[in-house]
């Protein structure tokens, strides 16, 4: 067994450390009847404002629309294309490599501002479709390497066995492949949503007028100054993907259970 290094388990808990203080001195300014006052005493004040707010909920129901959609679309287009190029994937040309890999590499300014002036050609008018289609064009590239290194792991003899049971291309797909990458598209799923939910410069490119995502609205009033209600807006979506993430490796773990009887 390898021995652990002191210095570098210092480092990951002190960079764990900076990384989590922040989210927790957020989570307890959203219970302070001043949030900038650590001795003023609790409350569930913010909380309950935030709930007669629809000035936020209008913009949350928005980028939850937004990131169901896009993450639907964008698991669809990357699933389907590891499952066609899984097989070649080594073969593939850098230049083709490079393609797929790049709307993970360009910075996200340069992406919204193309994404942008593609729309304007198709004369496509910017709302809520144009955002989706945008989201998912970016967030297809994460899935479609989860979903690659996924295909790997499986073994290709239960492809070539029910091929030689009579199964048809689509029923290999629909009952032999897809019931044994379900980890991964939940996580390719998830990490979609993610990506399409806290998005700022690609929403703002391609929203066009009268369309306000969260992080529009969050960024709108951060020129007023920051209010409670938005620290108790953050603690409710630091649950909400705590809860997502606990279920995704419950799932997972659930799975391996089973398989090892």
């Amino acid at each position: 067994m390898r021995r652990s290094n002191p210095f570098v388990a210092a480092i990951f808990f002190i960079a764990i450390f900076l990384l989590y203080t922040p989210l927790f001195y957020l989570i307890l300014q959203t219970f302070l009847n001043n949030p900038n006052d650590l001795k003023s005493g609790f409350t569930l004040n913010w909380l309950i404002k935030l709930f007669h707010s629809p000035s936020l909920w209008e913009p949350l129901m928005t980028s939850l629309e937004i990131g169901i959609l896009s993450a639907s679309l964008a698991v669809t287009v990357g699933t389907l294309g590891a499952v066609g190029l899984v097989e070649f994937a080594s073969l593939l040309p850098v230049s083709i490599q490079s393609l797929i890999m790049l709307p993970i590499l360009l910075p996200e300014v340069i992406t919204g501002l193309s994404l942008l002036l593609f729309f304007l050609l198709l004369r496509v008018e910017l709302g809520f479709t144009t955002v989706v289609m945008a989201h998912a064009s970016f967030s297809a590239s994460f899935v479609y390497f989860i979903m690659l290194e996924q295909l790997k792991k499986l073994d290709p003899q239960m492809a070539e066995a029910a091929q030689d049971l009579g199964a048809k291309p689509h029923e290999i797909l629909w009952k032999v492949t897809l019931p044994n990458i379900i980890p991964g598209l939940m996580g390719g799923w998830l990490l979609a949503f993610t990506l399409s939910f806290d998005d700022f410069l690609i929403s703002f490119f391609t929203s066009g007028a009268g369309l306000t995502t969260l992080p529009l609205k969050i960024y709108s009033l951060m020129k007023i100054g920051v209010t409670p209600e938005l620290n108790g807006l953050s603690f409710l979506m630091i649950c909400i993907s705590t809860f997502l993430v606990l279920l995704l490796v419950s799932k997972e773990q659930s799975r391996k259970w089973v398989l090892r009887g």
